[in-house]
């Protein structure tokens, strides 16, 4: 009985931290605000959202295939349960990570280009997160499955933005 209980909280933890940080596009009057700038100012500005998109990538690249490796050990609802935790953590990392990117961008074309690609990427991340809940449609299993997919799918996005953006994120 305690595990199935343990098994159900673990279940419900999952579903509803799930709730992602939202990755919310800038205005074009926000990038505005820093491309109006004489050029010095300019600079120094965008200097200021380069370390925190930076630290918010690194976390999240030194991550991969640490997620939880001693928790798997100790069975599947802590498991979960620190895959949900890693989840959350990916999402207030992307949060900041695309944010910080959109107030690097050079013009307002290269800003409502990244931003349709970000539209684009969350229609792909759905129907990819639809077919891991296929494959695994149920189970103990299934959340730290479909939590593993997510991580996957997130990390590879911040890499393809921050090759795509590399120079933005350089200059």
């Amino acid at each position: 009985m305690k595990i199935a209980v343990g098994t159900l909280v673990a279940l419900f933890v999952l579903a509803f931290c799930h709730a992602q940080t939202a990755s919310n596009d800038i205005s074009p009057a926000q990038l505005q605000t820093v491309t109006s700038l004489p050029l010095g100012q300019a600079v120094k500005q965008r200097e200021t959202y380069k370390a925190p998109l930076k630290s918010a990538y690194d976390r999240q690249i030194a991550m991969v295939g640490k997620d939880c490796s001693a928790e798997s050990k100790a069975g599947q609802q802590p498991y979960n349960v620190c895959m949900g935790q890693a989840d959350e953590q990916a999402d207030r990392d992307f949060a900041i990570f695309y944010r910080n990117l959109q107030m690097l961008c050079h013009s307002q074309d290269e800003l409502a280009t990244l931003q349709i690609l970000h539209k684009v990427w969350l229609s792909y991340k759905e129907a990819a997160m639809k077919a891991a809940h296929a494959a695994w449609p149920e189970g103990t299993g299934a959340p730290g499955f479909a939590a593993q997919v997510y991580l996957s799918l997130l990390r590879d996005h911040m890499r393809e933005l921050s090759e795509i953006y590399g120079v933005n994120i350089a200059q």
